[in-house]
């Protein structure tokens, strides 16, 4: 579970850089809208959302934490997104042809395969 909680941290670090560089830039006006981060585990997504911890977490550092002031200031929101939704898979790990062509096709990357 900790490299799953330092992943979220380090994509939702990333995010906020990103959406302040951006801003910076004066590209856009603003960007109004929460950095939405997509986690598969649940005990990650619970963890960060409420202020609990258990035996399995109490090795986490505690800069990695901050992630749940994070939350608890709306800069970011951390939902459950069931594995199969996930479009990274494909490109991580093997999956049978069906499902790799329709995440394909999700992704925007062919028209139809």
């Amino acid at each position: 579970m900790e490299v799953e909680f330092v992943s979220c941290f380090e994509a939702t670090s990333h995010g906020i850089w990103l959406k302040s560089f951006v801003s910076g830039l004066r590209l856009v006006d603003s960007i109004s809208k929460q950095l939405r981060i997509y986690c598969d585990n649940l005990d990650v997504v619970f963890m960060a959302k409420n202020n609990k911890s258990g035996s399995r977490s109490k090795h986490i550092n505690i800069k990695y934490l901050a992630i749940r002031e994070r939350v608890k200031e709306n800069k970011v929101v951390i939902e459950h997104i069931n594995t199969e939704h996930m479009l990274v898979d494909p490109l991580t790990q093997g999956v049978p042809p069906h499902k790799f062509k329709g995440h394909v096709v999700t992704m925007g990357l062919v028209p139809t395969l």
